[in-house]
């Protein structure tokens, strides 16, 4: 049995790791705010009023903050591997949509710096090239690597078997 060029052989999902639920940010929003508050109060009761409103501003980027770095786990990184090509399709937190394809045959993964923090998995094609897994540690950088490598090999292996 063949694998005609549109049927999936291999997929996978790249996304961050992020420890807290939206209910632990809304939670760590509200212990912030319980804190902090009634602090400023204080400050107010003995003639300091203007730290109240700058700890209102340290309150409001606070939260704005860690809404920020919460949302950007929702980022999402799949990777569809056919008889013809590899296919990446990034989906950003704010739902905007990217694709990029490459021709299977001739496709390359490189891991630059494995063990480095600021490392690089890196698809590479007829001179492109695409980062993919920015906000991966660095062993599961080399897990990834590891793991599309083997999938391209695996999908290769059967028709270097037919040629012989």
């Amino acid at each position: 049995m063949t694998a005609t060029a549109t049927d999936v052989l291999f997929t996978t999902e790249l996304r961050p790791n992020r420890s807290a639920t939206p209910g632990a940010v809304r939670r760590l929003a509200l212990i912030l705010c319980v804190i902090l508050i009634p602090a400023g109060m204080i400050f107010i009761y003995v003639g300091a009023w203007p730290v109240f409103g700058f700890l209102g501003l340290e309150l409001v980027a606070l939260i704005v903050l860690l809404k920020l770095h919460h949302r950007r786990g929702y980022m999402v990184e799949r990777i569809v591997l056919t008889a013809e090509d590899l296919s990446v399709e990034r989906l950003d937190p704010w739902g905007r949509r990217q694709c990029w394809s490459f021709q299977r045959h001739w496709v390359q993964v490189n891991l630059e710096n494995a063990d480095d923090l600021n490392g690089n998995l890196e698809l590479r094609s007829h001179g492109k090239a695409l980062t993919i897994g920015a906000f991966l540690t660095p062993p599961e950088r080399s897990e990834a690597a590891s793991t599309l490598r083997r999938a391209l090999l695996n999908v290769c292996r059967p028709c270097a078997q037919q040629v012989v």
